[in-house]
């Protein structure tokens, strides 16, 4: 959240948050199933990067017996419609977004990895705060917590 929060007043830093996904269908990387992976996403599909971080943050805390149940404490606190972040679940749109997040870690990861993983204009960085932050300053961000006011276009992607 801080990260986010300390550059995301810089117009040139954009965000992929994507899910780890190896197989939607066998196993996602941090359980049995893809039930979270997939609330998320479908949360995600109604949502800005503010937001996204928001709910994703609220997702790694709430304590809840399952995805949908700690969506619907996330959902509420993000103002967003628990509705259709069911009705997306339990549907095809749901299984869409999951193969699309499996297609896209498996082209960034194909082999074993650690999570999160994080990329910034393509490079592998450490996911530590203080390396993403020297490295997007480095980039040329904008942001007030870099001491150059450079900027360039800057992609920033975490897996």
């Amino acid at each position: 959240m801080k990260l986010y929060a300390d550059f995301s007043s810089d117009p040139t830093v954009t965000y992929a948050i994507v899910p780890a996904v190896r197989s939607p269908d066998r196993a996602c990387v941090d359980e049995s199933n893809c039930d979270y992976e997939k609330v998320t996403l479908c949360a995600f599909e109604q949502c800005d990067t503010a937001t996204k971080v928001s709910f994703l943050a609220c997702m790694d805390t709430t304590r809840a017996i399952s995805a949908l149940k700690a969506a619907t404490t996330c959902a509420t606190s993000a103002s967003l419609s628990m509705s259709a972040i069911t009705t997306c679940y339990n549907g095809a749109e749901g299984e869409a977004l999951l193969q699309t997040a499996s297609d896209t870690f498996n082209g960034k990861l194909p082999g074993s990895t650690t999570i999160p993983h994080t990329f910034v204009n393509d490079l592998d960085v450490s996911p530590s705060y203080s390396s993403i932050k020297s490295t997007l300053c480095k980039a040329g961000s904008s942001a007030s917590v870099c001491k150059t006011q450079e900027s360039a276009p800057i992609t920033f992607d975490t897996i």
